[in-house]
């Protein structure tokens, strides 16, 4: 899992969609901008620099979905504030509890999840084929041969 993409997405969606009160549509585009930025100053050209494989990158990616989706329905709803006159859907201050609240919740959630699920994901991802496992298996069973054997 690249960690340090999902810190960035988490805090710049938190920070802009429930602290600031930034439409969704400004956010997802500032937000995925950002990203990109990240990826493109750490690692170069992608994605042949990029260092994890598809298994991380699936697990990154739907880390961050569902937490966007978790503060998307914690934000007001009714209707969803996607995009409106001006930047902000609220001209309130910044309540800091329920950001506090919501962050502790999400962090104990997310480190179970990472840590008895996103093991296993790895686990499944690396072990689904390949054929340099594939011939390491088989080189295995075989008698074996020359001088010394």
């Amino acid at each position: 899992m690249d960690v340090p993409l999902y810190a960035i997405a988490l805090v710049m969606f938190s920070v802009l969609y429930l602290a600031i009160g930034v439409y969704l549509a400004y956010v997802l585009i500032i937000t995925l901008i950002v990203m990109f930025m990240y990826l493109t100053l750490r690692h170069g050209k992608l994605p042949e620099n990029y260092p994890h494989g598809l298994g991380d990158t699936m697990i990154t990616v739907i880390f961050i979905g569902v937490t966007w989706g978790i503060f998307t329905y914690l934000a007001p709803k009714n209707p969803i504030p996607f995009v409106g006159s001006g930047l902000t859907y609220t001209h309130s201050q910044v309540e800091l509890l329920p950001l506090i609240a919501i962050t502790l919740v999400l962090t104990v959630v997310f480190l179970a999840i990472g840590a008895f699920i996103a093991k296993d994901l790895q686990g499944a991802v690396a072990g689904s084929g390949g054929s340099a496992n594939a011939a390491s298996a088989s080189s295995e069973n075989k008698p074996k041969q020359g001088v010394g054997a």
